[in-house]
């Protein structure tokens, strides 16, 4: 079995939608940085997160609920391939 995707699709902190990041690019838009702290050590990671509106398109389904948050980037994109 093979499957093809003829599509793009992505989850950035700039959010999903092509004309929404692309517009966001275009102003400057950055970003905020974030530092998430390690809670079992002394570190803190530079992170820029991604915005809750960037999965407003997934459909209600509960493994997606269940599911990390790098699964939802993953369906969200696949989705917006397809």
């Amino acid at each position: 079995m093979s499957v093809g995707i003829a599509g793009k699709g992505w989850v950035t902190p700039l959010g999903s939608d092509i004309t929404e990041v692309w517009n966001h690019l275009l102003a400057g838009v950055q970003p905020e940085l974030q530092e998430v702290r390690d809670p079992l050590g002394e570190k803190a990671y530079p992170t820029y997160r991604v915005p809750a509106s960037a999965l407003k398109n997934l459909p209600p389904h509960p493994r997606l609920r269940r599911a990390s948050a790098i699964s939802r980037f993953a369906a969200a994109a696949g989705l917006a391939a397809l």
